[in-house]
């Protein structure tokens, strides 16, 4: 009897290790399916989101099947050793450096950006009116690749100066030939200079002057310059205002009627006194002393008399042309009243 039981009992345990011994091969048959299945994952490549389907066990496996290869500066979440699940996330984000240098002052960043003007957005970046990028912001820059930016001010620059005062010579005939006298001091002026002055990344580059305003304005020193010249002639002493050299002189008469002798200072024209003269050279009224003919006064001027040129009256026409056309060595210039 014991044995009947003893055999009953071992029939069915050996039953019992058939049963789960099926069990455990069918669950490692459809563990062995399952797990050779595509699953879907996802990828989230630079913020766009796509589906795939993947054999790989583990999110290192799905990269290497996606042919990307990581570097120190990409972004990847999970880890590479994660295992691939249904429906699992990956987010990748490819970046680079860039030198990035604002006003002389470089830095190295790590971006996923291209243009210019989104990678300055980025690293928030504000650019002034006048402030120079390069390349511009429209371009894209590739990895290792450098933006400039320079910083440009302008500014108003204000800058006082000297104005160098004049010395200015006058004539004065109440001092001798030669003798000087200061009436006024000189002084300096001021000016207020108005530059646009433009600096890049803080060093001056240009300078443009846009206003002169005076100050105050510069006062000339004046210095009077005797022109009084004492001349001894004809046993008589006189004082000359001025002596004029290389004088041409030229004569002329009546012209056969004597109301051609009227002068232009309203006088009748007298031989041995009259003469016709540049008012800017000789004062019409002025006496003059003509080295060897003696004293004439300028009454009459004439179209032709200009500069050192005197015409000298003649009672006769026949004497004017007779004198014809001489050079004078000296005249001197005496005033209104005759010695």
């Amino acid at each position: 009897m014991n044995q009947e039981r003893a055999f009953l009992f071992s029939r069915k345990f050996l039953y019992l290790v058939g049963i789960l011994s099926i069990l455990f091969i069918t669950g490692m048959g459809v563990w062995f399916y399952q797990a050779s299945q595509p699953k879907e994952v996802q990828f989230v490549v630079n913020g766009e989101v796509e589906s795939i389907l993947t054999k790989a066990k583990t999110v290192g496996e799905f990269l290497e099947e996606q042919s990307i290869d990581l570097d120190a500066h990409d972004k990847l979440s999970p880890s590479k050793e994660e295992k691939i699940k249904e429906g699992i996330h990956i987010a990748y984000t490819d970046q680079w450096q860039v030198t990035l240098s604002i006003a002389n002052q470089a830095k190295t960043i790590v971006t996923n950006k291209k243009k210019v003007g989104d990678i300055l957005a980025e690293q928030k970046v504000s650019l002034g009116q006048w402030d120079k990028v390069f390349p511009n912001k429209n371009e894209e820059v590739s990895a290792n690749g450098k933006i400039t930016v320079n910083r440009i001010e302008k500014k108003i620059v204000e800058q006082e100066k000297s104005i160098p005062f004049n010395q200015v010579k006058r004539t004065d005939y109440l001092l001798t030939k030669g003798s000087q006298k200061v009436v006024q001091e000189g002084k300096n002026g001021k000016a207020l200079l108005r530059y646009q002055v433009v600096y890049e990344n803080g060093e001056e580059v240009s300078r443009e002057l846009t206003e002169t305003k005076v100050v105050a304005p510069a006062q000339d020193r004046v210095i009077r310059v005797g022109a009084l010249v004492t001349v001894s002639r004809g046993g008589s002493d006189f004082t000359a205002r001025k002596v004029l050299e290389n004088v041409t002189l030229t004569a002329y008469g009546p012209n056969g009627d004597p109301a051609n002798a009227i002068t232009a200072s309203g006088r009748v024209a007298t031989a041995g006194r009259s003469i016709a003269v540049d008012p800017n050279v000789i004062p019409m009224g002025d006496w003059v002393y003509i080295e060897g003919y003696g004293y004439r006064r300028a009454e009459d001027t004439g179209g032709a008399i200009k500069g050192n040129k005197i015409d000298i009256y003649f009672g006769e026409d026949q004497e004017a042309v007779q004198f014809g056309r001489k050079k004078a060595s000296k005249v001197y210039v005496i005033g209104p009243n005759r010695p």
